[in-house]
């Protein structure tokens, strides 16, 4: 195994260099926009998810979500917007209170996309629980709130080996007065001694516990916050879609292939709620995936591959894990009605509403279709309702 150490992974060094050189110079724009996207949606998506007539247990979740989406967003912003636009001076990074923001931001960070995790978890355990035992469903409504809690109060404990693995450092450096840039030669060489004065810089380095225990840290980080969260979602998803396939065929061979209208009705929606729901799964593990088996190689091969590799492609799972924690809006826009007309008779006028009219009845939703008549959709089904 000690030849591992030797190893230059020419492909990462050569091909993965150039990409890394190519994304770093656009990631922090592009960062920028997904956030400030990301903040608006997930703040319509707390509004909206949060109304009267969507409160489910899938819909707390799904709430709760929004929130840790929303914080990871905010936490981003000021980072991506000074490196965006060059805010800052090089030496105005390199102070104590920058120096800080940074380790903030990295705890923040990483302790809001493990909420996130969490509750990604418990949402497709919750709608697993509530197909197979759709008796049980105000156990479960009890239940969700102290799930919810839990995620956010747990998550800040497993990362705990994270929190320990930065540390802030301060250095004594000499730089030119005139343009601010660091002397890097021996003092003893400068004869005007007014052209360089001394400066403390401060800046987020490794910590001595993770120089120590890098390798440890690797396997606990890829493998229990990134692939066994991914292999939890990937159980349960198959385990849905396999117990939904085989309710549908007994319910089909039960009436003999003819339902009535609002059981047919109440089927679609369940179904397209949970479609809504795999397809919000099948985005976290594109996006959590490859840092898990990144983060495993890394504990595996050891520190080259974690440099020359798995280092270049950071900005780009930076961007795909804020892609994901900024999408949900359109997902819920494109798969639940429901979603769409409670957010239009929120935020859109009535004068754009009259071509597609809703009215309340006590007890759901009656949406008047173009030949004027009414069907109900039943408010007790979860938010996807087309």
């Amino acid at each position: 195994m000690m030849s591992n150490y030797t190893i230059d992974y020419p492909f990462c060094k050569n091909d993965l260099d150039n990409f890394h050189t190519f994304f770093h110079s656009i990631h922090f724009k592009l960062s920028l926009f997904i956030c400030i996207f990301g903040c608006i949606t997930n703040i319509l998506n707390f509004i909206v998810l949060t109304r009267k007539e969507l409160r489910t247990h899938i819909n707390y979740i799904l709430a709760a979500l929004a929130i840790s989406d929303l914080l990871v967003m905010l936490v981003y912003v000021p980072y991506a917007l000074d490196y965006a636009f060059h805010i800052n001076t090089r030496l105005e990074r390199l102070t104590q209170g920058y120096a800080s923001y940074i380790y903030a931001h990295a705890m923040l960070s990483q302790t809001a996309h493990t909420v996130s995790i969490f509750l990604t978890i418990i949402l497709a355990l919750w709608r697993y629980v509530s197909v197979c035992h759709p008796n049980k469903k105000s156990a479960i409504m009890k239940r969700t709130l102290y799930a919810i809690v839990a995620s956010y109060v747990i998550s800040p404990l497993i990362c705990m080996p994270y929190y320990m693995t930065l540390g802030i450092r301060s250095e004594d450096v000499w730089i030119f007065a005139n343009n601010q840039t660091e002397f890097k030669g021996n003092i003893s060489e400068i004869v005007d001694e007014t052209t360089v004065k001394k400066f403390t810089k401060y800046f987020v380095h490794t910590s001595k516990f993770y120089q120590e225990h890098n390798q440890a840290f690797l396997w606990v980080y890829s493998v229990l916050i990134k692939l066994i969260p991914c292999i939890l979602l990937t159980f349960f998803s198959v385990k849905l879609i396999k117990t939904l396939y085989e309710a549908k065929r007994r319910k089909e061979k039960l009436t003999g292939g003819s339902m009535s209208v609002k059981l047919l009705t109440k089927t679609k929606q369940a179904d397209r709620t949970t479609r809504m729901l795999i397809a919000v799964l099948l985005l976290f593990l594109i996006t959590e995936f490859p840092q898990g088996i990144m983060g495993l190689l890394s504990a595996v091969l050891h520190h080259n591959f974690y440099i020359h590799c798995y280092q270049r492609l950071g900005d780009l799972m930076d961007f795909l894990a804020l892609l994901n924690s900024s999408i949900n809006f359109i997902l819920y826009c494109t798969m639940s009605r429901q979603f769409r007309e409670t957010f239009t008779k929120i935020f859109l006028p009535q004068c754009l509403m009259k071509n597609h009219q809703i009215v309340g009845n006590g007890n759901g939703f009656v949406e008047m279709d173009s030949q004027g008549k009414h069907f109900e959709t039943m408010q007790d089904t979860q938010m996807t309702q087309l």
